[in-house]
């Protein structure tokens, strides 16, 4: 039986988006027949070794302060040598994939690679130091994160090959001299969400959306998101029954409500990050999604949080660069619209030309539908599946 190993700060129950990513591809590959590891750090509750759905678990140590940004990386300077130590008392494995949380990770790979002959993938969720760089983390340019993007770089051009989740993403790879024959790019995917008909959704009864037009921004309000354009098209349509609601946490979200509250715009709602089982509710309720990302963010970062969107039956407003992997996705699969930042006026007129024209909002609906059918954690298993036996099939 091929044996994986993959290595990543988080695996489910512990929280985290590349958690959920790798539980999906875990499961799905020990479906067919792979032999598969997590190792991991602790979760509260959970055993230091577990088999759950044919994924054996691993977890011990590492744990990871959030109480200040030094601290943090401190965190993971330290992390990635005990996963490394932790690595190679294992049995040899026929692949080890690392993962990028903690940033940097990809170096984990090159030191096992070296030392027990194994094949090497890097699963690139992000690219660092150039996401801390462009969120003003790092100094730009700085000694600091001219270092790590030379271990980085060196890191993946020694690996056996690497995924990308978009095509902007492969791009910012071959830029950094990656060769885009070692490239494979699989997308990810959405969690389990049911499309529920608006009309019998719970939350929107809940919340008393009945007869407004919603427009939900779902998910962290962070860093690497754009607002401006949001509050400005809100303005806009303020009084043309429509509601802006956002929902979830995240380090800007004080900063979005009071603008919101400072500006008058009493068209847009708030409200908490909603537990795992009520995703579905809270997805479906929606009319249409928004998702946005500044644009020097593009390739350096896939918003992932496009997938659910389609899945729940949703047309999706993208706010970003339109050669991001999210753009192209909504073009190719007119799912929705891509509005370049700052352009609040088109925002605005495409929500508005859905919520006075039900037909044409029904069609987006069911385009989005389809397009969310071929975004599966399973699709994504069988690509990668496939590059693993391809890999297999050549010369050590």
């Amino acid at each position: 039986m091929p044996s994986i190993l993959f290595i990543n700060r988080v695996y489910p129950p512990a929280k985290g988006a590349t958690g959920d990513m790798l539980q999906g591809m875990a499961e799905a590959l020990a479906l067919r027949g792979w032999e598969v590891t997590i190792l991991t750090t602790a979760a509260a509750g959970e055993p230091k070794k577990s088999t759950r759905r044919g994924v054996r678990i691993l977890r011990s140590g590492g744990a990871l302060s959030r109480r200040h940004v030094l601290l943090r990386a401190a965190s993971y300077v330290f992390m990635i040598p005990w996963l490394i130590s932790r690595a190679l008392l294992l049995p040899r494995t026929d692949f080890v994939v690392t993962m990028t949380d903690p940033p940097m990770l990809a170096v984990a790979g090159l030191a096992l690679k070296y030392f027990k002959r194994n094949r090497v993938i890097h699963w690139a969720q992000d690219l660092y130091p150039e996401v801390a760089e462009e969120l003003g983390v790092l100094p730009r340019g700085n000694a600091i994160p001219n270092l790590l993007r030379r271990l980085s770089t060196e890191a993946l051009m020694r690996s056996d090959a690497v995924v990308a989740i978009g095509r902007c993403m492969a791009s910012r790879l071959t830029a950094r001299g990656i060769s885009y024959a070692k490239i494979s790019i699989i997308p990810n995917w959405a969690p389990a969400i049911q499309s529920l008909d608006r009309a019998n959704n719970p939350f929107r009864a809940r919340h008393e959306l009945e007869g407004q037009f919603v427009v939900v921004y779902s998910g962290n309000m962070g860093l690497a998101h754009d607002f401006d354009t949001v509050l400005d098209a809100a303005e806009k349509l303020r009084g043309q029954r429509v509601v802006f609601l956002f929902i979830g946490d995240g380090p800007r979200r004080v900063e979005v409500e009071a603008a919101a509250r400072l500006r008058g715009i009493d068209n847009i709602r708030f409200l908490p990050s909603q537990p795992a089982d009520k995703l579905s509710e809270s997805l479906s309720a929606a009319d249409a999604h928004l998702v946005t990302m500044r644009p020097n963010l593009c390739g350096l970062v896939v918003p992932s949080k496009v997938y659910g969107v389609l899945a729940a039956g949703r047309p999706c407003l993208f706010v970003g660069p339109s050669d991001s992997e999210a753009a192209r996705l909504i073009r190719e699969t007119d799912s929705g619209f891509v509005v370049e930042p700052g352009q609040s006026a088109q925002l605005a007129s495409e929500i508005l030309d859905w919520a006075s024209n039900p037909t044409l909002h029904a069609a987006a609906c069911r385009k989005a539908r389809i397009a969310g059918a071929a975004c599966t954690a399973h699709n994504a298993a069988e690509a990668f599946d496939e590059m693993l036996r391809n890999l297999s099939s050549e010369n050590p």
